[in-house]
């Protein structure tokens, strides 16, 4: 049985479509990963951009808003960002969790945001390495 793993954040346009793919590439024998935003906004170039150097491909996602995928079952549901924690309680099945990422969208200059996006990309690179070995296990 695999783990239904839900990330969230504001748009769906960057931090958990970016931790979708990455915990479908790391673990797709335990987990299925599924992302959604408070909104269905835009996929960021940036995070596209930043993403294919990794060798995933996030180009023609679509996004999706938290009703698109609010009735089916999670075990786990993950929010990224501070306007998502809401939501979590609209999955009174799963166990919530709230990883605090610093907003690569806040900052105006384009290299900065670049670099900011790189580093968004490695922190939850961590997470989820971290994520997927205590579930793993709790799973055996």
């Amino acid at each position: 049985m695999k783990f239904r793993v839900l990330f969230l954040c504001a748009t769906n346009g960057a931090q958990s479509p970016m931790a979708e793919a990455l915990l479908a590439t790391m673990d797709s024998e335990h987990f299925e990963a599924f992302s959604a935003g408070i909104e269905r906004g835009e996929m960021h170039p940036l995070a596209v951009e930043v993403m294919k150097e990794i060798d995933i491909d996030l180009q023609d996602r679509p996004t999706r808003s938290v009703d698109d995928v609010q009735h089916l079952p999670f075990d786990v549901v993950i929010t990224l960002c501070e306007g998502a924690r809401f939501l979590g309680s609209k999955f009174a099945r799963a166990e919530v969790l709230h990883w605090r990422f610093d907003d690569p969208l806040l900052v105006s200059d384009r290299l900065k945001q670049k670099r900011m996006f790189h580093v968004l990309r490695d922190q939850i690179t961590q997470r989820i390495r971290f994520f997927t070995l205590v579930y793993a296990r709790s799973a055996a």
